[in-house]
């Protein structure tokens, strides 16, 4: 269920994510005059945005996104999914996901209907009175809503990434992480999100979030309404009648307490409820209801796969430079292990690189191929010169090698031998 996270102070070395070799933080250089601008380092990968300025770190993206190798983010993403990016992210960029704090955090699910985006957007009227307005993302329409600690996103997944069916996003976008406190939710922390007693929690809001919306049905014939029903059917459909209707306690002058706004807030639920046992007499849909079943279930198959699982906490303190080590997690389960790929030419590990790959650079592709710059190939011409030479007896066993060409030597004829 989790997508785009915010972490406006990234609990890392940055020496050490510069250093680090999936990373690349290009440096902002005047095109005039080719000094180094006082600006922000930006590097991309994988969905993950990571921001470098002023001795901090900023990290934004999508999570899911980053698990498919940045590609996209229409599929699933399960619970152990979730674990296995966070531990990765941990381990490949040493990241303290105890002290990296969440600013901002997008949920939701993906969901195949069989109603189209249109006929959803269409039927949608507001959010306890809050209307939701158009967007766009990446070309796909959609509609959102924004309250004081949160959005509400409803788009066409499917359009997006041009996948087949009626795919449809529901996602939460948390603004104020007050949001989880004031549901007694607690999500604070990259680590947080590795707890699944509290992840399961986030698939009960978004049903309830889901549910709270106001829908109409233009589909109601309204010759067989009165004339006072058809006026609360045309009214209750209009979003716009439900904002100017909806009293606001910071305009009156005694706030909640005051009399007139008691009034008037009686009033907006009396109609409010009036619309809604109006829709239940005479609507036919089962859109709302239908799409609430499909949001709770694909929140339990997200789920399911992980019904024993231990939520996360530490067994030791972090080591001397902040970090925490990933092995003292408990209930860590290490991502499967990957063919260990080495440089030929030095031995360095380049399991990351395409698999056609056999260098970890061009410096040591050179090295490699160039005969003269070969190690192996200077060790042979080396040794062909000792024995060819004109003496009169073999002196191949007085001849003196270091620890690594001897080595080599050995690795050479072991292969020949093996040929």
């Amino acid at each position: 269920m989790i997508d785009g996270i915010l972490i406006l102070r990234l609990a890392v070395i940055i020496d050490e994510l510069l250093k680090n070799d999936l990373l690349l933080f290009p440096l902002p250089i005047d095109k005039n005059g080719g000094e180094i601008l006082d600006r922000s380092r930006t590097c991309e990968h994988r969905g993950l945005i990571f921001v470098l300025k002023n001795n901090n770190v900023k990290l934004k993206g999508s999570l899911h996104k980053y698990h498919n190798k940045g590609l996209h983010n229409y599929n699933d993403y399960f619970f152990t999914d979730l674990r296995q990016t966070i531990f990765e992210l941990a381990e490949n960029f040493s990241i303290n996901i105890e002290k990296s704090i969440l600013n901002n955090l997008e949920f939701g699910v993906n969901i195949q209907m069989k109603y189209t985006s249109a006929e959803v957007f269409r039927s949608i009227v507001n959010y306890k009175g809050t209307p939701f307005n158009k967007f766009t993302i990446s070309g796909a329409k959609g509609i959102e809503c924004e309250t004081d600690n949160f959005y509400i996103k409803i788009y066409d997944k499917g359009h997006q990434y041009q996948q087949p069916g009626n795919l449809l996003r529901f996602e939460i976008k948390v603004k104020k992480m007050r949001f989880f406190s004031d549901r007694n939710i607690n999500i604070n922390t990259l680590s947080s999100l590795l707890n699944y007693s509290e992840i399961v929690k986030l698939g009960h809001v978004l049903k309830t979030v889901f549910d709270d919306i106001l829908f109409t049905d233009y589909y109601i014939p309204t010759n067989k309404l009165t004339p006072a029903n058809r006026l609360i059917l045309s009214n209750g459909s209009n979003a716009k009648y439900w904002e100017q209707l909806k009293p606001d306690s910071k305009e009156y002058k005694g706030g909640n307490k005051d009399k007139k706004y008691i009034s008037d807030r009686k009033k907006y639920y009396r109609e409010l409820d009036n619309f809604k046992k109006l829709i239940r007499k005479y609507s036919t849909s089962k859109m709302q209801n239908d799409i609430s079943i499909l949001i709770e279930k694909k929140c339990n198959e997200l789920l399911k796969t992980v019904d024993n699982f231990t939520d996360y906490k530490t067994t030791s303190k972090n080591d001397d430079s902040g970090q925490l080590h990933i092995s003292n997690i408990v209930g860590y389960c290490p991502p499967p292990a990957k063919d260990t790929r080495l440089c030929l030419t030095c031995q360095k590990d380049i399991s990351h690189k395409r698999k056609t790959a056999k260098f970890c650079s061009k410096k040591c592709k050179n090295d490699y191929t160039n005969p003269i710059l070969n190690p192996k190939n200077n060790l042979l011409r080396r040794l062909e010169r000792v024995r060819g030479g004109c003496l009169l007896f073999d002196v191949s066993e007085f001849i003196v090698l270091s620890e690594q060409q001897r080595e080599l030597l050995n690795r050479m004829n072991s292969i020949k031998n093996v040929g």
